[in-house]
């Protein structure tokens, strides 16, 4: 009976329906989207296929109107169905926009449009996370106004579906957005399933059929016809295309129990399912949250991180990578690295689009590079770069992972600081060419002054010898001490170059240090009473017999402290005294103490009488005189010797100078130096004949005075030249060389001598006899193959010692 019902019902609609339509349109136009499977698609001859076509068909039987069914790309669809090309327009989502321009029917199929993107992506999990990436959608599609209400404008369009997987298949696209049916499809047909993933739906629509505004009665006609179809037969065009479960024979009993059993291990996986579902979405929640982790940490970053392919198309930046060069993200990526951020070549004239090219060659030896990069404005940066390479299933590197870190700042202050360098470099040498200028210039007024002193010196020393007393005496030896204090000023100028240059020599021998204070008794003593003052000597009881260091300097410190007592001390005492203090088993501290009481020194002048050219004021230069170099050369060779000098001065009572010098003990025995020195005194001096090369007829006739005075046969030569051949032509004992002479000087005529005596044998001593006394010319006279060496100015004594030494006979 219900079955009769049924039938009579529809077949009432078959009559009814065509008289409700007489008088209407007799064709209706019908535009809907192209290519969208499985609702509308083409088949491999061309003609449209799929639900809708199936559904429009069954409405053509439900009314009796013939509908004319076109499909498009959905942009110029729905541009023509503006135009009034068509009288429908199907697969049409509801939106506030288009409300404005259609009526619409009942919704009759929902949509969801979730994002793709290609599996290496992370991050992407809703709407918020797609800023920064650009998104294929379609031409006109509603998704399009979605995205931008959400602040997405990096949109880029493609008139469909199938175009836009297409471009995602050949690398141009990596994230997307699509109906999820088309892009099931598609994605399918082509292959590419597992290179994408999706994100749960964004947006979901529901298709409608649409007229234009205010033509309620096409509406009403599809609205009617659409309702007349049962929903069996919209069951059957579904599963004819969507696909049906498969049917069995219920005549089998035994499949019941195979049912029953299936449907229990059914349950049982239902609970399984149920907990494993939890911990799946568990673990899913764990992800996104690593995800999005990861994602903040990329974009949070302020290293510039960037993914580009072998081709230099850039696939991803980072915003703060972005930012640094001066662009937006949706700038940058897509375009590539050569039109954007590497200049062709840096400065240092290497290929960068070559070396880009070769980082994908070799990945291993370009893994970290430094090289410049361009910014938007055209500035170049020094990035430091880290590269990653990404490899496909094949092991073939893909794409490029790059890290980079701005490090101009470090460039451009190690440029700096190797400009310092070179600076610095260039400073030193002038002034080291400035130092040698000064070395150069002391040497030769040393020189000039020292010649004619030895002369003066020399002829002073005679006529103190020669002379009675009286008058002419005295003013010899006012000459000859003022000589000899102009000698002292040369030699403390050279002493201070020396210890400026670092080459004052310190030699350590063993010495007696009552022999040092009988030294300084006997060169000062007398003086000191000369004017006036009681002079007291002492020593310390618990002084070691014998120790090492170097005496001739602390005996140059003694008789400078010694020489400024004296200068500065009108009435009273000078004292000297000579103390040891045992530090430990091997060394002793030896206190040389020279006190006086003269006029002292202001607290605040201490320091300052120990600086170089410097005195306590400039009215103890005037009343006083000296050169201010004494004190300061006494601290140096007191520091060279390991020790120190401190003062204690009270104004109106004088001062006390005490230089410690700490001293190795000698375990050599004094028996052995006083058995050396009877040794010595055995030997007696012989007669010589000996040769002068001396240029300066002063200097000449002085010495020949103290040779003939001390025995000694004396011949003369002016030039070097004259030398060689002098003693070429008789024999001597002895030469005594000038340095600098005419036509020859003494070092090219002992080089002579030297070389002749090699081919023939012999050797005579030659003394370079000299007023060169610079750090260094004592060594190179020596190399240049003298004996000994003395400069200038001589005195008897010193010559006298000197012949002694050349004369001894056993």
């Amino acid at each position: 009976m219900k079955a009769l019902r049924s039938l009579l019902l529809g077949l009432l609609v078959l009559l009814v329906l065509p008289c409700l339509c007489r008088g209407q349109q007799q064709v209706i136009r019908v535009v809907m989207d192209d290519n969208y499977p499985p609702f509308i698609f083409r088949s491999a001859d061309g003609a449209l296929q799929g639900i809708l076509v199936d559904q429009w068909q069954l409405w053509e039987q439900k009314t009796g109107v013939h509908a004319e069914l076109s499909a498009m790309d959905w942009a110029v669809a729905q541009q023509r169905m503006q135009a009034g090309e068509f009288d429908v327009i199907d697969t049409i989502f509801k939106t506030e926009e288009r409300i404005q321009k259609y009526d619409f029917g009942k919704p009759y199929q929902k949509i969801d449009q979730p994002v793709y993107f290609r599996r290496e992506i992370s991050g992407i999990r809703d709407i918020g996370s797609l800023k920064g990436f650009t998104i294929a959608v379609k031409e006109g599609d509603a998704i399009i106004g979605f995205l931008r209400q959400h602040g997405i404008d990096t949109l880029v369009t493609y008139p469909s579906y199938e175009a836009i997987i297409r471009a995602a298949k050949e690398d141009k696209v990596a994230v997307f957005s699509v109906d999820q049916s088309p892009a099931s499809y598609f994605l399918y047909k082509m292959g590419m399933v597992d290179r994408f993933k999706q994100t749960e739906p964004l947006h979901s629509g529901q298709f409608h059929r649409a007229v234009r505004k205010g033509d309620m009665a096409t509406l009403q006609l599809v609205e009617k016809g659409f309702a007349a179809i049962t929903p069996a037969e919209l069951k059957r065009i579904d599963e004819t295309w969507y696909g049906s479960a498969a049917r069995y024979n219920s005549s089998y009993n035994w499949l019941w129990w195979v049912l029953g059993g299936v449907a229990l291990l059914a349950l049982l996986l239902l609970f399984w399912n149920r907990g494993l579902r939890r911990i799946i979405a568990r673990k899913t929640h764990e992800l996104r949250e690593s995800e999005r982790n990861y994602r903040e940490l990329v974009q949070g970053s302020d290293s510039i991180i960037l993914r580009w392919k072998r081709d230099g198309l850039i696939i991803f930046v980072n915003d703060y990578g972005a930012r640094f060069f001066g662009y937006e993200a949706s700038e940058l990526i897509g375009e590539s690295l050569f039109q954007t951020i590497v200049p062709h070549n840096q400065v240092d004239g290497r290929d960068l689009h070559q070396l880009l090219a070769d980082i994908f060659v070799h990945t291993d030896q370009y893994r970290v590079n430094l090289n410049q990069n361009m910014r938007k404005d055209g500035g170049l940066v020094w990035i430091s770069w880290n590269n990653r390479p990404v490899y496909d299933d094949q092991g073939q590197v893909l794409e490029m992972l790059s890290v980079g870190i701005d490090i101009t700042a470090r460039i451009d202050a190690e440029n700096a600081l190797r400009q310092n360098q070179q600076d610095l470099v260039q400073a030193r040498q002038a002034a080291e060419g400035a130092n040698e200028a000064k070395s150069l210039f002391l040497a030769n007024m040393s020189h000039e002054i020292r010649t004619p002193l030895n002369a003066i010196i020399g002829i002073n020393s005679l006529l103190v010898e020669r002379l009675d007393a009286g008058e002419l005496k005295e003013l010899a030896k006012d000459s000859m001490a003022a000589a000899n204090n102009l000698l002292d000023i040369i030699s403390d100028v050279l002493d201070i170059s020396k210890i400026e240059a670092g080459k004052l020599e310190i030699v350590t021998v063993p010495f007696d240090p009552r022999m040092l204070v009988n030294q300084l008794e006997r060169m000062f003593g007398a003086i000191v009473r000369e004017k006036g003052l009681r002079f007291d000597v002492s020593l310390g009881a618990r002084l070691p017999g014998l120790l090492l260091s170097d005496p001739a300097r602390i005996q140059q410190i003694g008789v400078n402290l010694l020489s400024n007592a004296l200068k500065f001390t009108e009435q009273g005492a000078i004292r000297l005294r000579l103390t040891g203090s045992v530090l430990d088993d091997n060394t002793v501290q030896l206190d040389l103490i020279v006190s006086d009481s003269g006029k002292g020194i202001l607290a605040e002048n201490i320091e300052r009488v120990f600086s170089p050219f410097v005195q306590e004021d400039l009215s103890t230069t005037r009343k006083f005189g000296g050169t201010g170099l004494g004190l300061a050369i006494s601290r140096h060779l007191a520091e060279m010797l390991g020790g120190s000098i401190k003062v204690e001065s009270r104004i109106g009572e004088g001062s006390t100078f005490t230089c410690s010098i700490p001293c190795t003990i000698s375990k050599k025995l004094t028996s052995e130096l006083a058995s050396a020195a009877r040794d010595e005194a055995q030997k007696i001096c012989r007669r010589l004949r000996i040769l002068v090369a001396e240029d300066s007829v002063v200097n000449c006739k002085m010495m020949e005075a103290i040779l003939r005075m001390e025995g000694h046969r004396v011949r003369f030569a002016d030039t070097g030249r004259k030398a060689v051949q002098a003693w070429q032509e008789e024999p001597f004992d002895l030469i005594l060389m000038d340095i600098q002479m005419p036509e020859m000087d003494g070092v090219q005529a002992t080089a002579i001598i030297r070389a002749t005596e090699a081919e023939k044998g012999g050797h005579i001593p030659i003394i370079a006899l000299t007023a060169y006394a610079m750090i260094g010319d004592k060594q190179r006279f020596l190399d240049a193959g003298m004996d000994a060496y003395l400069p200038k100015p001589i005195t008897t004594e010193q010559l006298r010692r000197l012949l002694w030494e050349y004369g001894q006979e056993e």
